[in-house]
């Protein structure tokens, strides 16, 4: 019966899923000792691995077997006296692979070198596989709640803009009827034309919410005073709020600047009045807007915030929605910021998934806290910035723009080009147009003597508009270019190629002018 520090083998490791290992510190690690149970475990006997017919290193998987050395090379240069290896990959006589953990403890002499090694090792397959089978199920789960979420986008956003295009439909089929009259009424006409742009602005108000929620939203930061933009907002959140509802506005002149963009705050606000306007419902009740400033230690970032892993110490600009409405269920608060996620009826629009978003997009943190029939509070904090408050003097009106020579416009969107192609044609310029980025090159070659500036489209059917981009200015490098786009992250991503200048879709008329102005000028 063997024996190991006069230990009883057989009843000790004779059967099992442990095989305890006595190897010394050598070259090919050969092996003094191993319990009979390794047969059970690798298939090979006990004496095929003493005689040394089999190397234990070379059934270790190739990919693993440079880990495992390196790992008890420093475990014998280091004073230690025992050590784990991360699980590695062994193989069987039958050629089946199986994972093993391993746990060694160092033999020194008596100057403190490694000679032998006494340890144990476990085959832990089915638990590795266990694992992977784990990790495997959550990211089908995963991916399964992220097309339920895409399918409620999807459904959210075309209610809401099937909405918004019936409405523009049947402005533009009433001037159209207007302008066949031979007695137009020209103030019914500028009425139709006005509702027009004022919902294709609603339009454009709905796609930044939906490119705030995936985090590429279009942002003109500068400072902001959350509590003076509260009360810029006094008229629209009276509109919004409840009829029953009290508004409480509680805004310290002391909240410091944050650096914001100033649109997609007030979004944030409107959003939050809004979501407790419909808590309170029919029932008289009350919304408190506060705004101060708070500085966060450490423990204050961990106790307020449900997120503060990526929060510093420092002053912050808080400010906080209150109501006594009818509260959220634990379920209601986990399924909060989905996108179109209402607990009054489907299709309500983004709400406070597009308010996360846009505290995410400025760095912020955001914490709910809410008690079935007591109500519910949001907690939002800022960064504070190291600017001064400044006022922006109101700009200047432009003289429209007047111009000469050819435009490059490159789009494929036919009605895009179109609608450049009128504006800019009004303005004394000639306009060429292409349909894709491979067009575009070509056409700048037959015309660049005559062509001052290029628009072109980021995304385009054969070359895109960087690539375009890249092309022309290979050409001419002094070639004035303006690069469009529905997302405006893509303008920092250009790599060593830079427009002269970006307009991000949907843009007005002023805006367009404006930029080409800056262009040509």
């Amino acid at each position: 019966m063997s024996t190991i520090d006069g230990a009883d083998e057989r009843a000790m490791f004779g059967q099992g899923p442990v095989v305890v290992f006595r190897w010394r510190n050598a070259d090919g690690w050969p092996v003094d000792y191993v319990s009979s149970n390794v047969r059970d475990v690798l298939g090979y006997s006990p004496d095929e691995f003493v005689s040394g017919a089999v190397s234990y290193a070379s059934l270790v998987h190739e990919a693993d077997l440079p880990r495992v050395a390196s790992e008890v090379t420093r475990a014998s240069e280091a004073p230690v006296t025992s050590f784990e290896h991360e699980p590695y990959r062994v193989r069987r006589r039958d050629g089946q692979q199986r994972w093993f953990y391993d746990f060694t403890n160092v033999v020194r002499d008596e100057r403190g070198r490694a000679t032998h090694f006494d340890g144990y090792i476990i085959d832990i397959t089915r638990w590795v596989h266990a694992e992977a089978e784990k990790q495997e199920l959550e990211r089908r789960l995963l991916h399964a709640q992220k097309l339920e979420s895409l399918g409620v986008l999807a459904g959210g956003v075309a209610h809401d803009f099937n909405n918004l295009l019936t409405a523009i439909l049947g402005q533009v089929g009433i001037v159209r009827r207007e302008l066949d009259r031979r007695d137009v009424e020209l103030a019914k006409v500028r009425h139709g034309v006005e509702q027009i742009d004022s919902i294709g602005k609603r339009a454009a108000d709905l796609t930044r919410q939906l490119l705030a929620y995936s985090g590429r939203g279009s942002r003109v930061v500068e400072p902001v005073h959350l509590g003076a933009l509260v009360r810029e907002m006094a008229s629209i959140l009276d509109v919004a709020r409840s009829k029953k509802a009290t508004l409480h506005q509680q805004l310290s002149d002391d909240t410091p600047l944050i650096v914001a963009d100033r649109s997609q705050m007030q979004q944030v606000v409107l959003n939050l009045l809004t979501n407790a306007s419909e808590a309170l419902g029919d029932k008289p009740g009350t919304i408190t807007v506060r705004t101060s400033r708070a500085h966060f230690t450490a423990r204050d970032l961990r106790e307020r915030l449900d997120d503060s892993s990526d929060f510093a110490e420092g002053t912050y600009a808080v400010l906080e929605v209150e109501d006594t409405g009818v509260g959220m269920t634990e379920e209601q608060q986990r399924r909060l910021f989905e996108p179109f996620f209402t607990t009054k009826f489907a299709g309500r629009g983004l709400g406070l998934s597009a308010v996360l978003g846009i505290v995410r997009a400025h760095r912020g943190a955001i914490r709910t806290r809410s008690t079935v029939g007591r109500g519910t509070s949001f907690f939002l904090a800022f960064p504070a910035a190291d600017v001064e408050r400044v006022s922006h003097p109101p700009p200047l009106a432009s003289p429209p723009l007047r111009g000469s020579g050819a435009i490059l416009v490159a789009d494929d969107e036919s009605f895009v080009r179109r609608t450049l192609a009128s504006v800019l044609g009004a303005q004394g310029f000639v306009v060429i147009e292409a349909d894709n980025g491979a067009e575009a090159i070509a056409r700048y070659r037959e015309q660049r003597d005559s062509i001052v500036l290029a628009i072109l489209d980021m995304t385009m059917p054969e070359l895109s508009g960087v690539e375009v981009l890249r092309a022309l200015r290979a050409i001419d490098p002094t070639l004035r270019v303006v690069l469009s786009s529905g997302y405006s992250d893509v303008a920092a991503n250009l790599f060593d190629e830079q427009p002269t200048a970006f307009l991000q879709k949907p843009y007005t008329l002023e805006e367009l002018e404006a930029v080409l102005r800056s262009v040509i000028d």
